[in-house]
């Protein structure tokens, strides 16, 4: 079995000619760096702790970085600015929504015999009519409503396997940089599956 990460599904559904074996050749000897955990990682406390707390902990992380902080280099401390302005954008667009956060920074596997997908799901929220999952994405790749689907069928899936058919009510995906906030219902996520599992064995063939 082949386990292919959500950050190469995704390249995979922007890019029908990526496979894993020419992205690796593309980074052979090359350790691409990317601030993404700790982006990532602002969110799960903007939820389990507070926003206050989110805000504190990504401005130290980055100011005590060598990589990212002052001895960085310009283009990293470009990107080190860059994810403290998008998680603005992040508390802004939150601040809004009134639904309770069940979970934060969930990573499940999705098995697409003969391979596997990581999913993960920045938060989950609790609506009246069921649990929505949310993606969060800060890069810059323009986000459309059809990319969104492919996104957020994979999320779909494993929760509603973990929670229960019927039990998601909607998937939302946002991106941080146009921002947009877009969403997907069960009916768009189901007919995706199939798309999924095509983009996946792709990727690894």
């Amino acid at each position: 079995m082949t386990r292919v990460t959500f950050g190469m599904y995704r390249k995979g559904v922007r890019e029908p000619a990526a496979t894993l074996s020419s992205a690796a050749a593309a980074n052979a000897g090359f350790t691409l760096v990317t601030p993404m955990r700790t982006a990532q990682s602002a969110i799960t406390r903007h939820h389990r702790e507070s926003p206050a707390a989110a805000r504190i902990q990504l401005h130290r992380s980055f100011r005590n970085s060598d990589y990212w902080g002052p001895n960085g280099t310009p283009q990293a401390q470009g990107w080190a600015d860059a994810i403290r302005r998008l998680y603005d954008t992040y508390d802004n667009l939150a601040q809004a929504d009134p639904r309770p956060a069940i979970a934060a920074g969930l990573e499940r596997d999705l098995e697409l015999q003969p391979d596997a997908l990581g999913v993960r799901i920045d938060v989950l929220l609790f609506d009246p009519a069921g649990y929505v999952p949310r993606l969060v994405f800060w890069d810059k790749n323009d986000l459309t409503q059809a990319r969104a689907i492919q996104y957020a069928a994979p999320a779909w899936r494993v929760m509603e396997d973990e929670l229960g058919d019927g039990r998601v009510a909607d998937v939302e995906v946002w991106s941080l940089r146009q921002p947009a906030q877009l969403t997907v219902s069960p009916a768009q996520a189901r007919g995706a599956m199939g798309q999924v599992a095509r983009v996946v064995h792709r990727l690894v063939r």
